[in-house]
């Protein structure tokens, strides 16, 4: 983090990494500002309290900006390349954390479905050109996110591999041939 990075900035990226990778009802405004190395106040000052925050860091990540937006070939190649290179750490949560950790919360869920929708689905629905299709595609990227971050699945093969790879491309195909 560096010194350059306003009150706001620190806070949006400490919720960042916090509100994804935990949850937002799991984390808590003094956990976030500490790890900021700000006043716990500067929230509300900043984001009017939690929700807002949680808010923020939701503006500009969910964005199909820069995605193929025609060609089924052109998208698979463009997630496998995502999916593989993306760390799997919690100190860099993806999107697809902040969809699992979040679209069933009480408070954020119907927020962050919507913005899934609003951003990913129809994207999803554009490029494919079929709905059920487009769900299925996605059911596998949150599938195997879920296999690698809580199953630690065998038979699934570490994402840095050309196995990996091949196994995420298998099952998309899989998910588009329906």
């Amino acid at each position: 983090m560096t010194a350059e990075l306003s009150t706001r900035e620190k806070l949006i990226h400490h919720a960042r990494l916090r509100f994804w990778s935990k949850g937002y009802s799991n984390v808590s405004l003094r956990e976030i500002s500490r790890a900021a190395g700000v006043d716990v106040a500067l929230v509300s000052r900043n984001f009017g309290g939690k929700q807002g925050l949680f808010e923020a860091t939701l503006e500009g990540a969910l964005v199909a900006d820069g995605l193929p937006q025609s060609g089924i070939a052109e998208l698979v190649d463009m997630t496998v390349s995502i999916m593989a290179s993306t760390p799997k750490d919690e100190e860099q949560p993806s999107i697809i954390r902040l969809i699992q950790m979040n679209a069933h919360d009480e408070t954020v869920g119907e927020l962050v479905r919507e913005q899934q929708k609003i951003a990913m689905q129809n994207y999803l629905e554009q490029v494919i050109g079929n709905k059920t299709r487009a769900a299925l595609f996605m059911v596998v990227l949150l599938g195997i996110s879920m296999a690698e971050a809580s199953l630690h699945l065998t038979g699934i093969a570490k994402p840095e591999s050309q196995e990996y790879e091949k196994q995420l491309r298998h099952m998309l195909s899989a998910a588009l041939s329906y």
